[in-house]
């Protein structure tokens, strides 16, 4: 595993806040404050290929996909709401020097 950086404070991300980055090999992800604790996941929702950071919402621990308002648990990946039965995959976060860096 590999520790790559968001380019992004920690500082910058609100809390109840959503923003995307790309990560080296080109995958798309959500970076996520809740409650001071970040989150990182894929961006695309599993149901459709809908971007959580641009259309979806967090309700509690969980984003919601604007489209079809499928649900995930933020910090497990877990689909919660259907018409998503596939899981979003989790990435470990890492605070480096005030940074998000996530591991893959």
């Amino acid at each position: 595993m590999t520790l790559h950086s968001l380019s992004l404070a920690a500082a910058d991300l609100f809390e109840d806040e959503i923003r995307n980055a790309t990560l080296p090999d080109g995958t798309k992800v959500a970076i996520y404050n809740i409650g001071g604790t970040y989150y990182v996941t894929d961006d695309t929702c599993t149901h459709e290929a809908a971007s959580l950071s641009e259309e979806g919402a967090i309700d509690g621990t969980n984003v919601i996909c604007g489209w079809h308002f499928c649900g995930f648990d933020i910090a497990t990946g877990a689909a919660t709401a259907s018409p998503c039965s596939e899981p979003l995959r989790t990435y470990p976060v890492h605070i480096i020097e005030g940074c998000i860096h996530v591991e893959c």
